[in-house]
């Protein structure tokens, strides 16, 4: 993402739906210097999606890894993903179930994998599976962490599709400390985010979401892959555009100020726009933490526009 490639090549066109993702920086050897980190979110725009008669889809989706193998597992659920929902028997009948059911299958199976440790790593979900059914689209958005997806409506207000689960949102702390989890508060001196643990001590792993695929280790207390899905009907004449990103935005960019952004920008161009977003959260970064940076990742998608172009390849 955010690599240039022929038009031709592209899911839809650039000005209609933006995609980029830029690494992020730690503190270098020297005072003021930074090194770039390896990036460890991934991201995907697949179209077209699937083969359910009488309907046409498309999945975009947003992986934000963490640990020592970060990068590995958002890779590899980003490719399964894609593989296992298309596959899944009830992806016409029953897409919420699908996608609960492929985000499971496929953290069950990274656990067997013997070339990824997924131990202490993992990563966030956040899909959202495209539905266009004669002139009615519905979007299915499974997430599990702490990336989100925001829509876009008139006039440019936002509303949210994904809720964050942090380890302190209530529902999320009740199944962890049922399953013998801890859950520490957020760090009001240093702004860290509420965090679980596996002990007491808080030795291990201190992981700040309350879901994710991977990080096994905490899956006995209380961590885990199942996404919640939230199903909504596009409303033709109010709904503008929607943005996924990780939390390299969400850190320091709420819904509404990341639509204020985008709106500036995205009738000139969706890429324009999703550009612009990660370069005021990366400016963001610098305001508030200096030399560190993490990942940040972005897409941005036109719903009419994109509503035009699935329309066209149904008939």
């Amino acid at each position: 993402m955010g690599v240039v490639k022929p038009k031709a090549t592209l899911p839809f066109p650039m000005e209609i739906v933006g995609t980029y993702s830029c690494h992020g920086v730690e503190p270098g050897v020297r005072m003021g210097e930074t090194s770039a980190k390896i990036n460890q979110d991934r991201g995907c725009v697949v179209f077209p999606f699937g083969d359910v008669p009488g309907k046409t889809m498309a999945l975009f989706c947003v992986y934000d890894g963490h640990g020592s193998q970060g990068d590995k597992v958002s890779h590899y659920v980003m490719n399964n993903v894609q593989e296992k929902l298309e596959m899944h028997p009830q992806l016409e009948s029953d897409p919420a179930k699908a996608l609960k059911e492929t985000f499971v299958k496929v953290d069950t199976d990274l656990k067997k994998d013997p070339t990824i440790d997924a131990e202490l790593s993992g990563t966030t979900a956040v899909v959202t599976l495209a539905v266009l059914e004669g002139a009615k689209m519905t979007f299915h958005v499974a997430n599990a962490g702490d990336s989100r997806c925001v829509l876009c409506k008139k006039p440019k207000k936002h509303y949210d599709l994904s809720e964050d689960q942090k380890p302190d949102t209530p529902a999320e702390m009740k199944r962890i400390k049922k399953a013998g989890g801890h859950v520490s508060p957020p760090e009001v001196e240093w702004g860290g985010p509420a965090r679980v643990w596996i002990d007491a001590n808080m030795t291990l792993p201190g992981l700040a979401m309350g879901r994710s695929i991977g990080d096994h280790l905490v899956s006995s207390v209380g961590v885990i892959a199942d996404p919640e899905v939230v199903t909504y009907g596009v409303d033709n004449k109010e709904d503008l555009y929607f943005v996924m990103a990780s939390d390299g935005v969400w850190e320091f960019i709420e819904s509404q100020p990341c639509v204020d952004i985008v709106s500036t920008f995205i009738d000139t161009s969706a890429t324009e726009a999703c550009t612009k977003l990660i370069e005021t959260a990366a400016a963001k970064w610098r305001q508030e933490e200096g030399d560190y940076r993490d990942d940040i990742t972005a897409i941005c998608v036109k719903i009419p526009e994109v509503m035009a172009i699935m329309a066209e390849m149904a008939s």
